[in-house]
């Protein structure tokens, strides 16, 4: 478009287009009545903490005011104010509105990467002189090395769209493997945590046909030959029941496996919320053994994929449904468990059939006849090796169709594949990365043909062959330790505000570790790249001839 309309006296003489005054007069009023328009609405989506909405709308609210506000206030000065202002919004978003992740969707993670790559690197590249200055003293320096310095910096600050095209685009790749690796890390870090609040001291869950086993099985694993490495057998009712969602994300009844607990059995599971009044984790399992009205259950309750988000609370209320007879119960949620894992199914129930745990008597009420012993939790004796215990029961008792899980075994294993996930993403985003620096070359090759003529006219000027080729590595190097540095920055801090705000990294107890390594080796690796790429075009240029190149006809 911008080419179309060219004027061709000024195309010719290279002169810069100037928009009329019907064009900018027409620019200014969308762009305001978009900018209110957008203002207005993003006013009930920020109040509501919709996702998607609380990142967008301010920022284009900010975006489209650009016109109006340079009637008042210069160009740099409008610049850097709406592009400061994305980014403060883009980061503290998660600060003022918490529950802005609370969503199973991943879009609202892509806008906030999105728009914190791309505002900061507006930022930065309208205020690339005030970021040189701390360094203006060597490049002021009269030596070989300040000149070339000086020719680095000069291409990307007189051509600051095709510098910020360059620069966003390592900024967005190496600030999303920064954010996987952080990711990866607080995983490593929280999983023993994890463990702990899951197991609660139980190191296998037991599932098994209760026609078949009856009541032989307890005794068999109270008094068996694997008995002297069992320490307590905890049975536990099971009923397969449906459920309105408490997060109330669909309509749609929820397949639920219903938990009866015997009193007093499994104080020591933790809850990550609690309804007030009940002081502590084992007041939650007193008064689901006392009222038949509350249940417990975990963060993953009807949740449809992605992150866990905080869609419920103690106090609200479901209503549980016993499929054979249609008899319903409204139930209020006691708790939220810090990990419901051992409450799961270990066999014959889909991903998403989520557990809902009940007193004894409150599951016996409702489901009747249908709630029987068909799991149990063990806890094993100290130095016992769950998974070798696990396969020595499955054998002992093939016959009643047992299923032995060693918990704590599980969970690592699920963490390992989401940090596999994590590696094959970073591993994707990595050939991203290389197209990307492939791309730096591209530009570098481009540079240098069209700076042809500059290029002879200093080599003429006595400029050596090794300062022009230290100017172009220099150039690329300013361009890639910028992108670097941002998308690094960017990585880090994003990660650490939705780990203190998002409901997906409750129950993580580990810290918020800072992966050093592993930053400092893509830092250093994206740099050996991207130096490589402009080794070529660099000897290029250096190799260029001054008699050659400053002739009008090539």
């Amino acid at each position: 478009m911008r080419i179309s309309r060219f004027n061709i006296i000024a195309a010719i003489r290279d002169l810069p287009p100037t928009p009329g005054a019907k064009q900018r007069r027409r620019l200014l009023v969308v762009c305001t009545v978009l900018s209110v328009l957008c203002a207005l609405a993003a006013v009930p989506a920020v109040a509501a903490s919709r996702p998607d909405t609380t990142y967008l709308l301010p920022a284009l609210a900010l975006a489209f005011a650009a016109p109006a506000l340079l009637r008042a206030l210069p160009r740099h000065t409008v610049t850097t104010l709406v592009a400061g202002a994305v980014l403060a919004w883009t980061l503290l978003a998660p600060v003022v509105r918490p529950r802005v992740f609370d969503t199973p969707s991943m879009s609202v993670y892509v806008v906030q990467g999105a728009l914190a790559a791309f505002s900061a690197v507006v930022l930065v590249s309208d205020n690339q002189k005030t970021l040189l200055r701390p360094v203006r003293r060597f490049l002021s320096r009269p030596t070989e090395g300040g000149l070339a310095a000086r020719l680095a910096v000069a291409y990307p600050l007189a051509k600051r769209f095709r510098t910020g095209v360059t620069l966003v685009m390592y900024t967005l790749i190496v600030f999303v493997l920064v954010l996987l690796t952080e990711i990866s890390g607080v995983l490593r870090a929280g999983v023993d945590g994890v463990v702990a609040d899951a197991t609660s001291g139980y190191s296998l869950r037991l599932d098994y046909n209760p026609q078949v086993a009856g009541d032989r099985l307890l005794s068999d694993l109270r008094d068996g030959p694997s008995a002297s490495e069992i320490a307590a057998v905890t049975p536990l009712l099971n009923a397969t029941g449906r459920s309105t969602d408490p997060g109330h994300r669909g309509t749609e009844p929820l397949e639920t496996a219903v938990v009866g607990v015997p009193d007093g059995a499994v104080t020591g599971i933790t809850f990550r919320e609690r309804l007030p009044g009940l002081p502590d984790d084992a007041a939650v399992w007193r008064a689901l053994a006392s009222d038949t009205r509350y249940v417990a259950l975990d963060a993953f309750f009807g949740s449809t994929g992605g992150p866990a988000g905080d869609y419920y609370d103690p106090g609200d209320t479901l209503t549980l449904t016993d499929p054979r007879t249609g008899r319903s119960e409204q139930k209020i949620i006691a708790g939220v468990l810090s990990n419901g894992m051992v409450f799961r199914p270990g066999t014959g129930a889909s991903s998403t059939t989520y557990p809902l745990v009940l007193g004894e008597r409150a599951t016996r009420e409702l489901f009747g006849a249908q709630a029987q012993n068909a799991s149990a939790l063990v806890r094993t004796e100290p130095g016992t090796s769950a998974d070798a215990l696990a396969t020595r029961l499955q054998g002992e008792q093939l016959s009643s169709s047992l299923v032995a899980t060693p918990v704590e075994s599980d969970i690592r294993r699920q963490f390992d594949s989401s940090t596999a996930f994590f590696r094959l993403m970073q591993g994707f985003l990595a050939l991203g990365l290389g197209v990307g620096i492939a791309g730096l070359g591209v530009v570098m090759v481009r540079a240098v043909r069209e700076r042809r003529r500059t290029i002879g006219i200093l080599r003429a000027l006595g400029f050596r062959a090794r300062t022009v080729q230290r100017s172009f590595l220099g150039e690329s190097s300013f361009v890639a330790l910028e992108g670097i540095v941002l998308g690094s920055l960017l990585g880090v801090l994003t990660t650490w505000l939705m780990y203190a705000n998002s409901a997906a990294f409750e129950g993580l107890e580990g810290g918020f570790p800072v992966e050093w390594s592993s930053i400092c080796v893509l830092a250093a690796a994206t740099f050996a790249a991207s130096l490589l790429a402009t080794i070529g075009p660099a000897r290029r240029a250096a190799a260029i001839r001054p008699a050659l190149a400053v002739r009008v006809t090539e």
